[in-house]
């Protein structure tokens, strides 16, 4: 028998750094039969196999043989395979796999013969322990004798010993026939690829620690490639720049692309390779596309050949199907396709183009017209495209399409898409230039297209005027004569309603806007045109303001501002529009904490936006500095509002409720003339409204006219004035329960107390309550004290009044305290002493010296006294739920986070 050396037939030694798989190794522990590992070079498969037979666990030896193409001759093949076997040491040395039939040695002349493999076939036959046997890299083989030998083997041998293959492609050797009978065991390069846990244990174990970020970064690169990580590993061991690493590696890497050049590409037909290389300008790839690319109406076989046998392209979909380049490789490809010729790499990304245009991908279309070299194309293209791009928020992509283009200066259409699309992506300066530029150039009589186009600009706000008014009629709700793709007539409808809702006066019906939005929601979502939706859903918002519907309009806002944060939008004038009825709506639960979360983060991203968005954010963080006691600041800040808006038209909500604010705040701080000049301001801007009743109102009541205050509150009441804030009516009863404690006519104040309690509850308008003067807390107290009252808006507003004007709160010790704050619950005296973790005796004990310092006799009117003097911090909360993602971090005070019912501030 022809002598083997012995590095050919022994297991490979394992690395010091080798990243164990102990899952893939359970795996191959399955064979009972055969196994294949099959992947292209670069997997691991040796490795693999190395780490399965080094962790096989005593008397279970592994007869290794590495083959190559010298074992495509039958007997350098059958000597190898018996070398492995005999050196086993389970062995034994009178077995015929050592001595040959009979004891007269292997006569190998006669390999590649029937009888010669069924000797051996007996010879493992009469093995009394069972031995492993590994054929790694049988892609060497191509003999037919050889291929045929190896397959008689499987056939013949026993199941005492089974085989494992490994292999860069599928050997051709009947293994199909194994499948139906679960008698095959397969390991491709889908379970050979790194995830990214292990990627990271791969990088650890070369000293290499990556940021989060840039560990996605590299993974997306390789695409989880062993090999690839390997090579990037060493590199990235070896240099400071990890960043300008990242920046440069691809395939084009030198060693990787000789890697990729020796191992990988060069076992593939050339006419595969060119295929992949003309297909290499995309990042997916769809069958047809790749007919179109290549002009080989085989395409998909290739494809789909390629991606079973050498995992060099990934099955991206399926209907139809679509497929994706190895990242490395596509690099490497991609960068021999231009230096092959300059012109064919640009004339495929314009047929790729035209191939995604049709099919109405825009985002494809625009990404390969950019890089085609042709003005004309790239033009067309942002034209058909700019819209649907604009409804799904790929502001980015058109932006960066608009600027390879160029042309702005005097094209009217393209200054408007500019203007758009930087406005939707937060960048305002950019997009009043735009706006400018496309006003001085606007035509008298402007195309049906551009006129959409210029209509949609003006209606949406925030940006100077686009259009001079000339050209057809695009403000009426059918724009007669003008042809709409969906997209645009979608835009240019919510753009109407958000201009109608804008521009209204108070007290105009916004119900027609609200059915109309209503409709746009649903047809944004089924199409999936996520930016429009924000803005729907932000229209819807203040849309729903305007008609007193706070739950609906804290809905709206909750949505527009989660899917603006999840999608990266959070800058976009939408996204921050949202924010401003999300924290209205905080403000108006009582919540001032989270309103004012909201509104700074949106302050620090809208230094540059729209002044009257300014305006109206500041408004809300300077009512709620004003809720939670800074009433200094609070002025300061609305003052400061007042000075954003100048001259410009504001919603009625916003002005209303940065009147009302500020004219609170000056009150407390006694600036009576500041209290006047917020008043003037605001009668001047909207003429008589009920909050202009309400503040007269207090005025008198200030100044000692409770009658004059009386006959103003009843107009207010009777609805002889429109008012802008939900809350306006519930603050006017109130303060009519206010006057009436003070007359000493109870009928009169409890009545009252009723009215606004009625008001309130159907829009949870818990703000009114909690800044009630403490004749009307009293009140509260008494007539919604009870114990089965607690969690009722008028319980809740009890629990979040601050203050304690008699002290109590000092004279009871924090346990009593706590005992305190469960009585409300209904809780049985046992059950308070086991949520506290004491004896019922010791709450028995608390509560007599609770109703000793109260000075009261029974539960409910301990609950009552405690609600009088803001004694229950902790038996209610706000009812503000979140909708989805978009409910801003738990920031609200501490008595708001032990609520044992789970409630959310």
């Amino acid at each position: 028998m022809t002598s083997v050396p012995d590095p050919k037939i022994s297991v490979p030694r394992l690395p010091s750094d080798l990243l164990r798989r102990p899952l893939l190794r359970h795996e191959l522990d399955k064979i009972c039969d055969v196994g294949l590992v099959c992947a292209p070079a670069g997997y691991g498969k040796t490795l693999l196999l190395a780490e399965w037979a080094a962790a096989a666990r005593p008397g279970r030896d592994t007869a290794w043989v590495n083959l190559d193409s010298d074992d495509d001759d039958p007997r350098l093949f059958w000597s190898a395979v018996l070398a492995a076997l005999a050196r086993c040491p389970t062995v034994p040395a009178t077995s015929a796999v050592r001595t040959g039939p009979r004891g007269r040695g292997w006569d190998v002349s006669a390999a590649g013969r029937p009888e010669f493999g069924a000797e051996v076939a007996v010879a493992l036959g009469e093995l009394e322990r069972p031995v492993r046997l590994v054929l790694d890299d049988l892609q060497e083989l191509h003999s037919p004798e050889v291929l045929h030998d190896v397959a008689r083997l499987l056939q013949h041998r026993p199941r005492t010993i089974p085989v494992a293959l490994g292999s860069r492609s599928d050997p051709p050797i009947g293994l199909q026939r194994l499948r139906p009978e679960g008698r095959l065991v397969e390991l491709r390069a889908d379970r050979l690829r790194l995830d990214r846990d292990e990627a990271e244990a791969l990088l650890h174990a070369a000293g290499v620690r990556l940021r989060p970020d840039q560990l996605d970064r590299l993974y997306r690169q390789t695409d989880g490639w062993p090999v690839g990580l390997r090579f990037a590993a060493t590199a990235l061991s070896a240099t400071p720049d990890v960043e300008g690493f990242l920046s440069r590696f691809s395939g084009v890497d030198r060693a990787v692309a000789d890697y990729l050049v020796g191992e990988v590409l060069a076992g593939l037909p050339a006419s595969s390779v060119d295929l992949l290389r003309r297909t290499s300008v995309c990042d997916e790839i769809p069958v047809a596309l790749a007919v179109e690319l290549s002009g080989r109406e085989d395409a998909g076989h290739v494809l789909g050949d390629l991606e079973s046998r050498s995992a060099l392209v990934r099955l991206h979909g399926r209907r139809p199907a679509t497929y994706r380049l190895q990242p490395l490789v596509r690099s490497l490809l991609l960068a021999d396709l231009h230096r092959r010729t300059a012109q064919r790499p640009a004339a495929l990304h314009g047929a790729a183009a035209r191939w995604w245009l049709e099919r109405n991908r825009p985002v494809a279309a625009l990404q390969h017209a950019s890089q085609a070299e042709d003005a004309a194309l790239l033009v067309d293209t942002i034209a058909r495209v700019a819209v649907p791009l604009l409804v799904r928020g790929q502001h980015g992509q058109l932006r960066r399409a608009l600027r390879v283009a160029g042309g702005s200066a005097v094209d009217p259409w393209w200054s408007v898409v500019e203007a758009l699309a930087a406005d939707q992506a937060g960048d305002r300066p950019a997009a009043v230039a735009a706006a400018r530029q496309a006003h001085r150039c606007w035509p008298p009589d402007p195309p049906a297209a551009l006129a959409v186009l210029g209509a949609i600009a003006d209606r949406l706000g925030g940006l100077p005027q686009v259009g001079r008014g000339a050209g057809p009629d695009v403000g009426g709700p059918c724009t007669p004569g003008i042809p709409l793709g969906p997209e645009p007539e979608a835009l240019l409808e919510v753009a109407r309603c958000a201009a109608r809702i804008r521009d209204r006066r108070l007290g105009d019906d916004v119900r027609p806007a609200r059915r109309v939005l209503d409709d746009m929601l649903v047809a944004a979502r089924h199409a999936g045109w996520d930016h429009l939706l924000v803005q729907t859903r932000a229209a819807a918002a203040d849309a729903a303001g305007a008609d007193g519907d706070v739950a609906a309009m804290r809905e709206h806002a909750a949505h527009a501002h989660a899917l603006a944060t999840a999608r990266g939008w959070a800058a976009s004038p939408a996204a921050l529009g949202a924010v401003v009825p999300l924290a209205h709506a905080a403000l108006l639960a009582a919540d001032p904490d989270q309103a004012l979360v909201l509104v700074r983060e949106a302050l620090s991203r809208a230094e540059t936006a729209d002044p009257v968005l300014r305006f109206s954010l500041l408004v809300v963080d300077g009512a709620a500095a004003t809720d939670l006691g800074d009433h200094r600041q609070g002025l300061s800040t609305l003052q400061q509002a007042r000075v954003v808006l100048g001259e410009h038209e504001a919603d009625p909500i916003g002005l209303a409720l940065a009147a009302t604010a500020e004219f609170g705040a000056a009150l407390r701080l006694g600036h009576h003339a500041a209290a006047r000049a917020a008043l003037s301001w605001l009668a001047g801007r909207c003429g008589v409204t009920g909050e202009i009743l309400l503040l007269r109102a207090r005025s008198d009541v200030v100044g000692g006219r409770p009658e004059q205050a009386r006959a103003t509150l009843d107009r207010l009441v009777e609805g002889r004035a429109p008012c802008a804030l939900p809350s306006t009516v519930v603050e006017a009863h109130l303060l009519r329960c206010e006057l009436a404690v003070r007359s000493g006519d109870g009928f009169a104040a409890r009545r009252a107390l009723r009215d606004a309690v009625a008001t309130a509850e159907p829009h949870d308008l818990v703000r009114p309550f909690v800044h009630a003067g403490a004749a009307v807390r009293q009140l509260l107290a008494h007539q919604f004290g009870s114990l089965e009252m607690a969690h009722t808006l008028p319980g809740r507003a009890l629990a979040l009044a601050t203050g304690d004007p008699d002290g109590l709160d000092a004279v009871l010790s924090s346990r009593e305290q706590d005992v305190l704050e469960l009585l409300p619950s209904l809780r049985s005296l046992e059950e308070i002493a086991d949520d506290l973790g004491v004896s019922v005796n010791t709450v028995k004990t608390h509560v007599r010296s609770i109703y000793a310092k109260l000075g009261v006799g029974n539960r409910r009117d301990a609950v009552v006294v405690g609600y009088e003097h803001g004694l229950m911090h902790r038996t209610a909360v706000p009812a503000l739920p979140a909708v989805g993602h978009a409910a801003a971090p738990g920031h609200s005070r501490t008595r708001f986070q032990h609520d044992h019912h789970g409630a959310v501030g």
